[in-house]
């Protein structure tokens, strides 16, 4: 399951991107704004690597802020092609899974992780630091401090009322209904 949604995040990427794009109204295409940072970054600004362009950025080859259907392709050719590591021509789960996209993604996520759990700054979580760490999270999630964390209810789904007691329409609780077994016609 999750090899599978792994693939579709990394193969629906570009496709939203380029959605995005077609639903805007169309416009001028507006030139790209540079800002001019001093060297070593922007003063009080985090310490981060140069950002990355966007796939619309990356398949829009010529820059005319309109990606055609051969751009489009190419891209999506590109990306297979990073997926290919054993250049088979087709591509797998482990394959896509050590993807440098997906490893550096992995890498970011990974660097996040130690940059909160690492109390100390030395670099490295401690088993200390993890266990304070898993700590915090347990107590964020027991909302109520019962040291207990409870089943979370779905977004905008009631809660269901135990049995016996009134729904919020004011009926009873009752049995869904079983679907009954249809007769099935006589073969000639």
């Amino acid at each position: 399951m999750f090899r599978s949604c792994l693939l579709l995040i990394a193969l629906s990427v570009p496709a939203a991107a380029l959605h995005a794009q077609a639903a805007a109204p169309p416009s001028q295409p507006n030139p790209p704004v540079r800002m001019q940072v001093p060297p070593g970054g922007a003063p009080g600004a985090p310490d981060t690597a140069p950002a990355r362009p966007t796939p619309f950025d990356e398949m829009d080859t010529n820059h005319d802020g309109v990606v055609t259907r051969e751009e489009y392709v190419a891209y999506q050719k590109k990306r297979f092609d990073e997926f290919d590591s054993n250049r088979d021509g087709k591509i797998d789960a482990k394959e896509i899974a050590s993807s440098p996209p997906l490893m550096e993604r992995n890498l970011k996520t990974a660097e996040r992780m130690i940059k909160e759990w690492d109390k100390n700054g030395d670099g490295v979580v401690s088993a200390e630091e993890f266990q304070a760490a898993a700590a915090d999270r347990f107590a964020r999630q027991d909302k109520d401090g019962t040291g207990k964390i409870t089943r979370p209810k779905p977004a905008g789904m009631p809660a269901m009322p135990a049995k016996g007691q009134l729904m919020p329409n004011g009926q009873p609780l009752q049995a869904p209904v079983q679907p009954q077994p249809q007769p099935q016609p006589a073969k000639p």
